[in-house]
């Protein structure tokens, strides 16, 4: 669940730096302003084929412990830098897909960098509260603030997810929910019965 918080606070520093306008008027961002070294590649460059030895190497060095199927290369995280990935045995691609595009603005972004370095979020981060059960005790300003700070007209709560796939099957939920009860308005039906939840 740091993942909730982490999106709060990332939440927050878009806004901040990324969008104009007045609160809960919507208009196009401005494009981020680069750091020196945010960009410091001209292109790519090929130094082996893919996956390269190294990458070889390590594949099957996993697949003495686990399923490698799927793995493609093996990658230098350290040295990916904006849309280019680096993998171990150094060649530089471009890659427009991010992963599974779950931080889509480049790989050792500045501004995510200095989030998680930021002392005030380590608590978050190392602890991995249940923000369900536990949360601390800033949750709710950094949902107002951050979140509901650009929600769409109308929308004054929010259920954070700790993943894509808890976020669909609790979208799921809710709709399903939300009809079974205007259902029942309608036949007049008084309560919500246990198998209408599961």
């Amino acid at each position: 669940m740091p993942s909730s918080l982490f999106s709060c606070r990332f939440s927050v520093f878009l806004q901040k730096s990324l969008w104009t306008g007045a609160p809960a008027c919507r208009c196009v961002s401005s494009a981020a302003q680069r750091t020196q070294d945010e960009f410091d590649y001209d292109g790519p460059s090929m130094k082996t084929q893919v996956p390269g030895p190294r990458s070889q190497e390590l594949t099957k060095q996993l697949g003495n412990i686990q399923n490698v199927g799927a793995v493609n290369f093996f990658c230098n995280y350290r040295e990916s830098k904006g849309n280019y990935l680096v993998d171990v045995d150094g060649n530089r691609m471009l890659d427009v897909y991010t992963q599974i595009s779950s931080v889509p603005i480049g790989y050792n972004h500045p501004g995510l960098v200095k989030l998680m370095t930021d002392p005030n979020n380590l608590a978050a981060l190392v602890n991995r509260p249940a923000l369900g059960i536990l949360p601390p005790d800033n949750f709710p300003d950094m949902l107002t603030e951050s979140l509901l700070s650009v929600s769409p007209r109308g929308m004054n709560r929010v259920q954070t997810m700790a993943c894509g796939s808890c976020s669909n099957e609790n979208a799921y939920k809710s709709m399903f929910i939300w009809y079974r009860v205007s259902v029942r308005a309608h036949t007049h039906t008084p309560s919500m019965r246990k198998e209408d939840l599961s």
